[in-house]
């Protein structure tokens, strides 16, 4: 008798990025595995011990920042469709615009430098973090991609279209509506992938 394989598609060492507990956009919390692998060290203990401030508390503090960009994104753009006033859709544009681009691009570096410096690091000194690091640059592969999307959309954006006022509110409405997805996707991702990213990272930063 063949063992039913689509019951779990994880390999023997029990960690495969697409599987349902592991995905970024399918996980709901870190699987209790990979939790099991990690620095057991509360959220609201971080700030009282000394080791948080300095690089740390800077990291949650980018990480705060990039939060505060993809919630404020999606909430302009909903208020820009809600909007019927040309003179208003013309201030408003290229804030969604700029600031969706420094969102694409502050991301983008952010990620280089945590794959580059702060993930290989910590597997060095923390081979125990294998997987839960692995998990976060599975995560880093499909934010890329997500913010690839963001970028096109943003670039389509039309911040001063041509023709009437009529003419250019359609233009400003299908560039919302083509925005907007992606903005609110990237915004579900980061929540889910910082806070987890976080919870990982942050304990380990403690016992430098």
């Amino acid at each position: 008798m063949q063992e039913d394989s689509s019951r779990d598609s994880r390999p023997a060492d029990g960690f495969t990025y697409n599987h349902p507990e592991i995905h970024v956009e399918q996980r709901s919390c870190i699987s209790a595995p990979l939790r099991a692998a990690m620095f057991d060290i509360p959220r609201e203990a971080w700030a009282g011990n000394p080791k948080f401030r300095g690089e740390a508390q800077f990291w949650t503090q980018i990480h705060e920042g990039l939060l505060n960009a993809s919630a404020t994104l999606p909430a302009w753009l909903r208020q820009f469709q809600d909007m019927d006033d040309a003179g208003q859709m013309r201030a408003l544009s290229p804030r969604i615009a700029g600031l969706g681009g420094d969102l694409v691009h502050h991301a983008h570096g952010h990620h280089h430098i945590e794959d580059h410096h702060f993930f290989p690091a910590f597997l060095r000194l923390f081979p125990q973090l294998e997987h839960p690091l692995e998990m976060l640059d599975g995560d880093h592969k499909v934010l890329a991609e997500v913010l690839d999307d963001l970028e096109a959309a943003v670039r389509n954006f039309p911040i001063s279209p041509e023709g009437n006022d009529k003419a250019m509110l359609e233009a400003w409405l299908k560039g919302a509506e083509r925005l907007l997805p992606a903005a609110e996707r990237l915004d579900a991702l980061f929540i889910r992938h910082i806070g987890d990213e976080e919870e990982i990272c942050i304990p380990a930063m403690l016992q430098l």
